[in-house]
């Protein structure tokens, strides 16, 4: 047995350097350096029983040679915190490259340098590829929503190229009333997710990008009942449940398309906007996850009303409970310490497996001194209602962890809530763009508490113990 094992191993290590050496020929690979080695809790377990399999005496760092590019995976979130970066700016200082790789848990829209940077410091950096999900970008509008601005662009390996091709077939495109329907606001053309031609040349062109940028999974923008919130023209229905239901049937037969294409190699990662329309007959279940913009707010303080805060959580509790990867993102301002706490509290509620969380500004680096709190696991499952998290006497919403727990307030009304002991709240001071010298911004307090005014639309994060 072990003489096979070994020879299974020289086999499929001469079969690693080949691959290696013509990827590095090809310029496909990224540089593996010895002073950022893999975790070791990327290490592959051993049973107990001692079945070791050919593939464990590999190092982990060169599984996504042989597998593909598609093989790093989203980490065990049930223990932390942890974020997810809209997108980086390519002009970071060193420190700030080491800091992006070592604080995020990946981003998207990176150029294949760039990924290949962050990936000196951590090998499972992962990478979404930015495309629209159901709609082809051509040029921005102007007042009058027709298409005269630049081209819009995506990224190819290193560059940033136009997504417009040059050639198009007219049954790629969802007509209404005779006519393509055009993105007053962002500039794309609504396509026909049904039609066998756009299915495979789309198809065709994001595999070719995966492959070129070295990406994990796309982040499908705009993936969503297109008559929900979009200017067009010409105009879609305000209001049509046989149109809505027709397209929820499009947007779910794509997905198994275009995750059959992948076979299991790329994540398919929708952005479903913010899921608080009540009427909304989507299917997310063949989605492999899903980004919620517009997470408990706008951004900048305009918050959803407590109905709509509600309608999202129990949106997303089914995806969170069924494993699905979800990001949950929004625009605060950076300065509002009782905004941000709102929305970490939020998503500390519906926290599952693989749930992340991303506060985005700009592309510069950001961080917050809270995402460092450390509640360890739920104390609770899931619930199927977020009703569950509704504590009467405080009328506030709350979750217990293994070292504390969470109260969120999503009403116009303060609360004022007398505890059953001292707990040591989270004070966050600071936080924001992380400095060229990549030192972490920000910084934490823990105040001893035995009751706690909770202001409208706010969160509060308390600790049995104080660090």
């Amino acid at each position: 047995m072990a003489k096979m094992l070994i020879t299974t191993f020289l086999g499929l290590l001469a079969l690693l350097i080949c691959l290696s050496q013509a990827a590095d020929a090809a310029g496909v690979l990224p540089p593996l350096t010895a002073t950022a080695p893999p975790p070791l809790s990327t290490a592959r377990a051993v049973s107990s029983a001692g079945d070791v399999g050919p593939m464990d005496l590999i190092p982990r760092v060169y599984l996504p040679i042989i597998l593909g590019r598609g093989s790093r995976a989203f980490p065990n979130t049930t223990n932390g915190i942890f974020v997810f970066s809209d997108q980086l700016a390519t002009s970071m200082t060193e420190a700030q490259f080491q800091f992006a790789a070592t604080h995020y848990v990946g981003a998207q829209k990176l150029l294949r340098s760039d990924t290949r940077h962050l990936r000196q410091y951590n090998s499972n950096f992962l990478v979404l590829h930015y495309r629209l999900g159901q709609a082809l970008g051509y040029r921005m509008p102007d007042g009058a929503c027709q298409p005269a601005g630049e081209y819009l662009q995506i990224i190819n390996g290193d560059q940033w190229v136009q997504e417009w091709p040059g050639s198009v077939q007219e049954n790629w495109f969802f007509h209404q009333s005779g006519s393509r329907v055009f993105n007053c606001d962002y500039g794309h053309y609504l396509m026909e997710l049904n039609d066998p031609g756009w299915r495979a040349w789309w198809s065709a062109q994001v595999i070719a990008q995966l492959q070129a940028n070295e990406n994990d999974g796309i982040f499908a923008d705009s993936y969503n009942i297109p008559n929900y919130g979009f200017n067009w023209n010409p105009a879609l229905p305000g209001v049509d449940e046989p149109f809505e239901t027709a397209w929820a049937e499009r947007e779910h037969a794509f997905t198994d398309y275009m995750r059959g294409q992948f076979a299991g190699r790329w994540k398919w990662i929708p952005n479903v906007g913010a899921m608080i329309t009540s009427r909304d007959p989507s299917d997310y279940s063949n989605v492999d996850g899903v980004m919620v913009e517009g997470f408990v707010d706008w951004g900048n303080g305009a918050y959803h009303p407590e109905g709509d805060w509600i309608l999202e959580m129990n949106n997303i509790l089914p995806l969170v409970a069924a494993d699905k990867i979800v990001i949950a993102q929004t625009y605060p301002d950076a300065a509002s310490v009782d905004e941000r706490l709102y929305v970490l509290g939020s998503y500390l509620l519906i926290k599952g497996a693989h749930t992340y969380v991303n506060m985005e500004g700009d592309e510069a680096p950001e961080w917050f001194p809270e995402y460092g709190v450390a509640l360890g696991a739920p104390a609770e499952a899931l619930p199927a209602d977020i009703a569950t998290y509704h504590d009467l006497t405080s009328d506030v919403y709350v979750r217990h962890y293994a070292r504390g727990m969470v109260l969120v307030n999503p009403s116009d009304t303060p609360r004022t809530i007398a505890l059953d002991a001292t707990y040591y709240r989270v004070v966050p001071s600071g936080g924001g763009t992380v400095p060229e010298s990549g030192l972490a911004p920000g910084s934490l307090s823990y105040p001893a508490v035995t009751s706690l005014d909770l202001c409208a639309q706010c969160g509060a994060i308390l600790l049995n113990q104080a660090p």
